[in-house]
């Protein structure tokens, strides 16, 4: 249990802490915001179960069910772009979201394949959400106010405008320095068996 509990802390500290130091890189102004605990804590619970829900469906269970049919590598194909494909509805959705969350996925699903545990995708895809929205950012489409709130230059393409980073192509290049985080940090645990490790 200690295990999975360390892998869900790292999880969330390596992707928010990823997206803080570009927010406060490239963002122009940061001025706080005046809400309440209660508001907060709900940002919080909707991320949390956001984050454990997704990656519930289409890690946990779709990687599984998938691998029953086809190869390791095809499975976390398959369920990053049926990921991808439910984020298409949102509001804002642009074609570098698409890929953005493509990518989003295929490190979800990694960090699942090679830490054996749900808990660390599961970290990894809260504090990447609670992150935007601590800083009142459009997250996926949708904005919550947090305790901060960033300004960014008006460049769509790079920040993603409406949508949130996740449809700017900074979000494809800050994914990857998450990336090396998640093949460090795999590398220093211990493989257990799949098997039912939540």
């Amino acid at each position: 249990m200690k295990q999975k509990i360390e892998l869900l802390i790292f999880g969330t500290l390596q992707s928010s802490i990823i997206l803080i130091v570009f927010f406060l890189l490239f963002g122009l102004d940061i001025a706080s915001n005046t809400i309440t605990m209660s508001d907060q804590f709900n940002i919080f619970l909707i991320c949390i179960c956001t984050a454990f829900f997704e990656e519930i469906i289409f890690r946990y269970y779709l990687i599984k069910g998938l691998g029953k049919s086809f190869s390791r590598k095809k499975s976390i194909v398959i369920s990053s772009l049926l990921f991808a494909i439910c984020h298409l509805a949102n509001s804002n959705f642009t074609a570098i979201a698409f890929f953005s969350h493509f990518l989003g996925g295929i490190i979800y699903a990694y960090a699942y394949m090679q830490a054996k545990y749900i808990y660390y995708p599961i970290g990894l895809h809260f504090g990447w959400n609670y992150a935007q929205w601590l800083f009142s950012l459009p997250m996926s489409g949708t904005i919550k106010e947090g305790w901060f709130n960033l300004t960014f230059p008006t460049v769509n393409y790079w920040f993603g405008g409406a949508y949130g980073i996740e449809g700017g192509l900074a979000s494809l290049i800050v994914r990857g320095p998450l990336l090396c985080l998640v093949v460090f940090t795999v590398s220093r645990y211990d493989k257990k068996s799949i098997n039912d490790n939540l």
